[in-house]
């Protein structure tokens, strides 16, 4: 029969054991299992966050993976040197549209500007497939994607924006860009197009076009500067 003096040594292993495995799950796993990875349209577009060099080269080669977006970090981040060189070897194209507020840039193009862009590459056959990300998977490639969706697709705001929160999950943040700001991009970029007739050819998107405007509430937004696209 146990002592209690081995009790206590017994359960303080088994806390410790419990604790190591905690922190090795929390700490390893990104280097095993990709980050945040979603399908948006199969065999076209995929999403997620930024990942670690293992789960990058099994998305490229599982998902045979033509062109990477990045949409987070400037050129000089490690992360975004390491995504580079990881491209040069393995033979896809890399698009750097770093979403990010520097209001110290000479005219510097606004986070709207920005969206444009990525929603472009997205919309873009010739860089299927296409895996796009920014740092956690959450807010950056949600938007670009808002963006697709609206300005390419046809959808409404509510409809990009449910397509979002069904999956992935809609997060707001109180520093830096979200989804909110996606209400300004959708008034201001969006919808003047479609009543000029100067909406871009949608694309095939796996849901109706959708018809009519939005009726979402307007919420606090707006377009900070942001730095310039790389292409590569």
């Amino acid at each position: 029969m146990l002592t209690r003096k081995a009790l206590v040594r017994w359960g303080l292993t088994i806390l410790l054991i419990a604790v190591a495995a905690h922190q090795l799950w929390r700490h390893g796993h990104d280097y095993v299992l990709p980050r945040q990875f979603a399908v948006v349209e199969d065999g076209r577009i995929y999403r997620g966050g930024w990942q670690k060099d293992w789960p990058m080269r099994r998305i490229v080669r599982d998902y045979k993976i033509k062109t990477v977006l990045a949409l987070a970090h400037p050129d000089d981040h490690p992360l975004s040197r390491g995504e580079e060189a990881l491209s040069r070897e393995l033979g896809f194209r890399w698009i750097h549209i770093p979403i990010v507020d520097q209001r110290n840039e000479e005219n510097p193009k606004t986070i709207s500007d920005l969206l444009d862009e990525a929603a472009a590459v997205l919309a873009d056959p010739n860089n299927y497939p296409i895996y796009f990300h920014c740092h956690h998977g959450l807010n950056r490639a949600s938007m670009a994607q808002i963006a697709y969706r609206t300005k390419y697709c046809g959808w409404t705001l509510e409809q990009a924006m449910g397509e979002i929160d069904e999956s992935i999950g809609l997060v707001k943040v109180a520093h830096g860009p979200d989804y909110r700001r996606m209400i300004d991009y959708y008034n201001d970029r969006v919808l003047p197009a479609r009543e000029h007739g100067r909406a871009p050819a949608a694309a095939a998107s796996g849901r109706p076009t959708p018809a009519g405007p939005p009726t979402l509430a307007a919420q606090v937004g707006g377009n900070g500067p942001a730095s310039a696209t790389t292409v590569r």
